[in-house]
């Protein structure tokens, strides 16, 4: 297990190359001395419980935060430079589901020239609207094309989180950085979405997750990065995720349970609950 990956098994360049990156909001440390390379097609989750920083870090690769100590590359160049290579998919909670809206109409707005957090309407945009070959390829990757002309506000949060992969897919961007795309989908829709990234990431794609969810994080990633404020480990799951590693990650307010001859898996405990095990 090595705080600082170079590649995978030899696999090639980094996509994505963090140096002693030290960042945060005002006058807020979240982050501090992270480092670690990402290669192109790798499948990478990053754990850590509440406030840990795997938000502050999605948003740093993807331009939002600026770096306070330390370098953040993302292909090559500082992220915002990246970011028509780069796709980005935020918190669900962070969307207007009741905003009358089009599937379509959703996926089509991948195409907006824009900067993050500002999307400007532009009347290129307009014309191209429902005609652009990506839309249609982008539905169908995300397998929700025959719901384009359904509100997004009638679908399921299973539909609803593909629209959205579908939305950040249609700029066919070499990387992707999702905040929690499975956060409060059941069981049967979060392993469909699992497995729609981990076919992208066959296909070439550079994936790289926030989550929660360690016991999916053992069965459909690679790699996983554990942090709380810096980075933990890094390495396969089956490695990296044993109890010590966890309880160090997670502190002790988390569930840890055996996981037949593999070790540990454990998922934290959540706020005003607790995950239920059988």
């Amino acid at each position: 297990m090595s705080l600082v990956t170079e590649s995978v098994d030899g696999a090639g360049p980094a996509v994505v190359r963090l140096q002693h990156l030290t960042t945060g909001y005002a006058e807020t440390e979240v982050l501090r001395d992270l480092s670690f390379r990402v290669v192109a097609g790798e499948l990478v989750a990053v754990i850590g419980p509440n406030g840990s920083g795997k938000s502050t870090l999605i948003k740093t690769l993807v331009g939002l935060l600026p770096p306070w100590e330390g370098t953040a590359d993302v292909l090559d160049g500082v992220p915002a430079t990246a970011r028509p290579r780069v796709g980005y998919m935020p918190q669900a909670e962070h969307v207007d589901w009741q905003f009358p809206i089009t599937v379509r109409e959703v996926v089509s707005m991948g195409l907006y020239e824009r900067r993050w957090g500002r999307s400007r309407w532009t009347k290129r945009w307009r014309a191209l609207r429902g005609r652009d070959p990506r839309i249609d390829a982008a539905m169908a990757q995300t397998r929700v094309a025959e719901l384009a002309a359904r509100q997004v506000g009638e679908l399921s949060g299973g539909q609803q989180r593909r629209v959205l992969l579908a939305r950040t897919l249609v700029r066919q961007p070499e990387i992707l950085l999702l905040d929690e795309p499975a956060a409060g989908l059941d069981t049967t829709s979060e392993h469909e979405l699992l497995e729609l990234l981990r076919g992208l990431a066959q296909d070439g794609a550079t994936i790289i997750v926030a989550t929660h969810d360690i016991v999916s994080v053992m069965e459909f990633f690679s790699r996983v990065l554990c942090i709380n404020g810096t980075l933990i480990a890094d390495g396969p799951p089956r490695e990296v995720l044993v109890e010590e590693t966890l309880v160090e990650t997670f502190g002790h307010d988390l569930v840890v349970f055996h996981r037949g001859d593999h070790g540990y898996a454990a998922e934290p405990h959540v706020a005003h609950g607790r995950h239920e095990h059988d």
